[in-house]
């Protein structure tokens, strides 16, 4: 499958990361990790607009009162678009040199999310179980850059992986969506044989795992069964995280990463988008 990719943002990020679609919004919101801020892109045009965040900002999800929960260095915080005020609402890990990374939303509203040591020197990385009242339960231990977390409704199914180099391993558990509770953990794919390390990641409505092939230049896709199927090409070497529009999934979003060299004319960075065919 090919897809020509264009520059969608009229604004780049450090390291964008975590988009989010706004059904109705119609826009994207997405973060700069490094740039510590928080972005919404018009899904129509591509005016994006920026909010400054306290600390580094990893991942985030949008409740249905239009406030949105962001996963930022030292806990769980809430964000006000009106006011442009974060708060703090919990705090799950109690190291203080590990930041939240890569999340992702069940489909009864439980925010996951998944730590990372600040170094990484050393596999401290965890995944959480964020309630929508804000009690939280650490699931998973021993990563060393958890990532990749989705949920597979119609199979009943939660994905995550971990992107360090010497891991690069996709697992699939069963999910009880009723409790929130992952059991049968199991290797799914692994990426060592591909281009890109395995990074954020998206269900389409066949089922297809779609996560983004950091470092790699491309989007890896994987069949229901775990069997590799056709990458996608995109114009930059680190893209980041998948989004498309559910009720309408003809368009693919997609995070990236500026590297050192890039002008103000490379794509990387911004928000891209592709049409799938």
């Amino acid at each position: 499958m090919t897809i020509a990719f264009d520059v969608f943002s009229d604004r780049w990020a450090h390291l964008g990361e975590s988009p989010i679609w706004s059904e109705s919004g119609n826009c994207i919101w997405w973060v700069d990790t490094d740039g510590c801020r928080l972005l919404r892109t018009d899904a129509a045009t591509g005016q994006t607009e920026v909010w400054d965040a306290p600390e580094a900002v990893g991942c985030i999800t949008l409740r249905a009162d239009g406030m949105l929960v962001a996963g930022l260095a030292t806990g769980i915080f809430l964000f006000d678009p009106v006011s442009g005020q974060f708060e703090l609402v919990c705090s799950p890990e109690s190291r203080n040199d590990v930041r939240f990374n890569d999340g992702a939303l069940d489909p009864a509203g439980r925010f996951w999310a998944g730590t990372i040591h600040r170094e990484i020197t050393e596999p401290a990385g965890a995944i959480f179980c964020i309630e929508p009242d804000f009690g939280h339960r650490r699931i998973f231990d021993h990563f060393w850059t958890p990532n990749g977390i989705a949920f597979d409704q119609k199979r009943n199914r939660m994905y995550f992986s971990d992107s360090h180099p010497t891991v690069q391993t996709i697992w699939v558990c069963d999910y009880d969506v009723s409790t929130g509770t992952p059991s049968n953990r199991r290797v799914f794919a692994t990426t060592h044989a591909l281009e890109g390390r395995p990074d954020g990641a998206f269900i389409d409505e066949d089922g297809v795992y779609w996560i983004a092939g950091v470092g790699g230049a491309q989007l890896l896709r994987f069949a229901p069964s775990g069997e590799a199927l056709e990458p996608i090409s995109v114009p930059v070497s680190h893209p980041t995280k998948i989004v498309m529009n559910r009720k309408n999934p003809r368009s693919v979003f997609v995070t990236t990463r500026r590297m050192a060299g890039d002008d103000e004319t490379h794509p990387s960075g911004h928000l891209l988008r592709g049409t799938l065919p």
